[in-house]
């Protein structure tokens, strides 16, 4: 959607203004996503329940507050937010080396419709390389987090830390 409303407003928009504050925007939004993070792996605990069903045991993860769910008050169904990874993934393309490394070159084809093929490609091989990477990391920890629920908060504190950091220097780069 960036590298399209880039194309259609590429003689209007001050594409470099927008990136300097997509830049500083997405150094605050990771510092707040670790912050976020850390939040809930100290608050959130951590342990296996064994089931057998039919004849097979296997574990199940729980991960909630530190209150047993039993014991916690009654709460509406969980919410998912998946319009925050939307505005993360929106503001990440806003922000400076999106432009230059992928959308630009759009902005040099001698046609709109190579240009927009381009686009679509570029779009179409980014979220497949994102996806690609996001299902091993879930994996990898789907496994770690079955052979020792201690991890969870590990994995949770390790992921947040670097968030913070990568935020911090994405501030002051």
């Amino acid at each position: 959607m960036v590298g399209l409303i880039s194309l259609a407003m590429r003689e209007v928009l001050p594409i470099h203004a927008f990136s300097d504050w997509a830049e500083r925007l997405v150094g605050v939004a990771l510092i707040g996503i670790g912050l976020w993070g850390l939040h809930k792996a100290f608050r959130n605990h951590v342990h296996v329940h064994e089931h057998t069903h039919d004849g097979h045991t296997h574990q199940h993860i729980h991960v909630h507050a530190h209150a047993h769910a039993a014991q916690s008050p009654a709460r509406e169904p969980r919410h998912n937010h998946t319009h925050a990874a939307f505005a993360i993934g929106t503001l990440h393309g806003l922000a400076g080396s999106s432009h230059f490394l992928g959308v630009l070159p759009a902005l040099a084809f001698p046609s709109s419709t190579q240009a927009v093929a381009y686009l679509s490609a570029y779009g179409i091989g980014t979220v497949a390389a994102m996806t690609g990477f996001s299902s091993v990391i879930g994996l990898v920890s789907q496994t770690v987090l079955l052979r020792r629920a201690g991890a969870y908060r590990s994995i949770m504190i390790a992921f947040s830390s670097a968030a913070l950091c990568v935020g911090g220097y994405w501030l002051l780069g």
